[in-house]
């Protein structure tokens, strides 16, 4: 129904509002989301760049979900910062900050274990989507100022994620929430495995393209969890529109 009311939203805007305010309605309580927050949330939403609805509301669930556990938030590939607004929106008046990590170059080179599954820009090759997919950091930092997020707690990390760079990166101490979009094998694995210890009790970790686009992600997600199914709830969401992963951490 979700998505079939996105594809027709021009047409179907009530019913499209409708869903969303019963999906969020039933996700929160009434003093953490309000009426106001709900319209806006909604708007959000539907302003949302290469992510589904239905991902879109997972990360709602998630991020809410994690409002009242210790730690901050990270984002790992933030592109034009739509997801970024939707996460710093629901943290906004919160003490958590926000972590960025992007390289605001586009995609990196890829490596043998991301072959190309989905051909989401008909380029026929995979080594051809290096660089694709470059947003200037000044479009995230423009979204998060038409929310009027406090720029304090906003860490911005720029580069490439990879066992060169991310000692220069600044870290959160405990991560209560991470949303992952790497897109290729390597800065997931590496991104995994530098969070792993930060991560705390009831925290949740949202994957995107897992098993769509490159199979790195998917390669690189599995190959973690390999020995640690028995740490998190896995929750696998894959429709027309939507490929992701979701972990929380028992």
């Amino acid at each position: 129904i979700l998505r079939f009311v996105a594809e027709h939203k021009d047409k179907n805007q009530k019913n499209l509002k409708e869903l969303l305010e019963y999906n969020l309605e039933f996700m929160t309580s009434s003093n953490l989301i309000d009426q106001v927050k709900i319209n806006e949330i909604i708007n959000m939403l539907k302003d949302l760049k290469g992510t589904s609805l239905v991902e879109g509301i997972n990360i709602i669930d998630s991020v809410l979900n994690s409002i009242d556990v210790d730690g901050d938030v990270c984002e790992f590939g933030v592109a034009q910062g739509k997801t970024t607004k939707l996460i710093s929106y629901l943290i906004k008046d919160t003490e958590k900050k926000i972590y960025l990590f992007d390289s605001f170059m586009g995609l990196p080179a890829p490596s043998k274990e991301d072959i190309l599954k989905d051909d989401i820009f008909n380029l026929k090759k995979m080594s051809l989507y290096e660089g694709k997919m470059s947003h200037n950091e000044k479009k995230v930092l423009s979204e998060l100022n038409s929310i009027n997020f406090d720029e304090k707690k906003i860490i911005l990390n720029k580069g490439f994620f990879n066992q060169k760079n991310k000692h220069l990166f600044q870290y959160p101490k405990k991560i209560s929430f991470a949303y992952i979009y790497f897109d290729f094998y390597l800065p997931t694995k590496d991104v995994l495995n530098v969070i792993e210890s930060k991560l705390v009790k009831n925290s949740s970790i949202i994957i995107d393209d897992y098993d769509f686009f490159s199979t790195g992600v998917k390669t690189a997600v599995d190959e973690w969890l390999k020995d640690k199914n028995d740490l998190f709830k896995i929750k696998k969401i894959k429709t027309i529109n939507s490929s992701f992963i979701s972990l929380k951490k028992k």
